[in-house]
């Protein structure tokens, strides 16, 4: 499997397996994302490859609340994509689901910190959602613009 940041200047590879996806609602989570959760899984350390661009990693570590390792966030400097986050001496590496080139290998599993989840999310909700393949209809957004009543 392989994958890459928004601006392709980082990529990298991995050998399965994997684990499956934990979907976090915790505030850090929501702040580093700037969604309403992080989701992501984890694969072996020593199946995991740099493919180009390690070099424009830079990352985050904030400070640590319950236990080590601290709170990592890696992004490219180029154009500010999370990346996968390594540390030296982990035996994993977690992976962003948005950055890979095809599937995901796996499956969502849990959502942890719930406690923490948006108001505004109703989980029960989204199968009730409608979906577009692309960008909504011309309606559907009319509709969603105006309750603001912009003049």
């Amino acid at each position: 499997m392989t994958g890459q940041c928004f601006c392709g200047s980082v990529a990298f590879e991995f050998d399965g397996p994997t684990t499956d996806i934990e979907i976090c609602h915790c505030s850090r989570c929501q702040r580093a994302t700037g969604s309403p959760f992080a989701a992501e899984f984890r694969v072996r350390a020593e199946k995991f490859r740099w493919l180009r661009g390690a070099e424009l990693i830079s990352f985050f570590d904030a400070p640590i609340l319950r236990e080590p390792p601290a709170y990592r966030r890696s992004f490219c400097k180029k154009c500010g994509s999370p990346v996968p986050a390594v540390f030296a001496r982990n035996p994993v590496v977690a992976i962003p689901t948005g950055l890979l080139d095809g599937d995901v290998p796996a499956r969502a599993a849990d959502h942890i910190w719930m406690a923490k989840k948006q108001n505004w999310l109703n989980l029960r909700e989204i199968g009730t959602l409608p979906e577009y393949d692309g960008d909504p209809t011309p309606e559907s957004s009319a509709r969603l613009i105006e309750p603001l009543k912009l003049k």
